[in-house]
């Protein structure tokens, strides 16, 4: 599976091509990058879950970690 988020999040940031990879999304969660005149980009949410009911906000990471 090709990250595609982590692309696009290097993109925006002007970041190195190789920086695009580390970055790990999860299915259906948000991100949103503000993109305003004159300004660089702003990522306002990464990775956002908050939509999904508990049981799917699966990160990868024990109970005690999650929010």
């Amino acid at each position: 599976m090709i990250p595609l988020i982590g692309w696009l999040i290097r993109a925006a940031h002007d970041a190195p091509r190789w920086r695009w990879t580390g970055l790990n999304h999860c299915n259906a969660a948000l991100t949103v990058i503000r993109y305003a005149p004159g300004r660089p980009s702003a990522m306002l949410f990464y990775n956002d879950m908050r939509h999904l009911p508990a049981e799917l906000r699966w990160t990868g990471f024990p109970p005690e970690f999650r929010i």
